[in-house]
């Protein structure tokens, strides 16, 4: 028999037996977010590793895991990720509902983060993100994720540049959030605009912003649409532990 032919078939038997289960049990480790202390900062911070990166990278024996975000950033974002480093003591893993840590602990439900698109039927929660903000005394925070932009053109020739768009679309976004706050009376009401993947900035937002609660309108996809792409709010809530509120989009809330 050719040499090369059972080599290759013991490949792929280590690949299927042994490789494999390695990586998959590492990725299901490394997809949970994680509190530690943060070595530079001196206080406590959660971290989301890039999984699929550090079971590449443990199954191989080369390269140095990620991060994906961390509830200390952006006034952390550039650290050299020496977190990663920490014994595997230091590090534990969040259970489900438990909030980001703050500067000063808070009991009950103090911040909610409102992810919102602009349209109508984004808008549905509010009803009852203002009920529930005015029982609790909570603070809500309006949240828009834009596409991040570039120089605007017209007929080969620049019309505004990417920072003038940026801040324009700011500016479109802080009218439209003061327009909606009028709709909250008694609730006091802050504001965030971010630019990039809506699921990425709305997770990364709740986690700075200490939320203990995101609520947002959720489109029910059915069919090929579901399996292709999901919702928003069920890749959010995937990918954090932060309790998630969800009323369907475009109908009001129930009370």
């Amino acid at each position: 028999m050719n040499p090369w032919i059972i080599l290759l078939g013991l490949v792929l038997v280590a690949a299927v037996y042994v490789v494999a289960p390695v990586g998959a049990a590492v990725l299901a480790n490394y997809r949970r977010p994680w509190r530690l202390k943060c070595p530079r900062a001196g206080t406590e911070a959660q971290i989301k590793i890039n999984a699929l990166w550090a079971a590449v990278t443990e199954v191989l024996g080369r390269g140095t895991p990620t991060i994906e975000r961390c509830s200390l950033w952006p006034a952390q974002r550039g650290c050299r990720e020496e977190c990663l480093a920490l014994p595997p003591e230091a590090l534990r893993p969040v259970r489900r509902g438990e909030a980001p840590p703050r500067a000063r602990a808070e009991a009950g439900l103090k911040t909610i983060l409102v992810p919102l698109d602009g349209s109508p039927g984004s808008e549905s929660v509010l009803g009852a993100v203002g009920e529930l903000a005015r029982a609790h005394g909570a603070r809500v925070r309006f949240l828009k994720v834009v596409s991040p932009v570039t120089a605007v053109a017209s007929d080969e020739r620049v019309v505004a540049f990417a920072d003038q768009e940026t801040s324009r679309l700011e500016v479109e976004a802080r009218a439209y959030f003061k327009r909606l706050a009028e709709r909250l009376p008694g609730v006091a009401v802050a504001e965030a605009v971010r630019f990039g993947e809506p699921v990425s900035e709305i997770v990364e937002e709740a986690e700075a912003a200490g939320a203990d609660l995101i609520a947002m309108a959720s489109h029910r996809r059915t069919g090929l649409g579901r399996l292709i792409r999901g919702s928003v709010a069920a890749r959010v809530e995937r990918a954090t532990t932060i309790p998630l509120l969800l009323v369907r989009y475009g109908e009001p809330a129930v009370a």
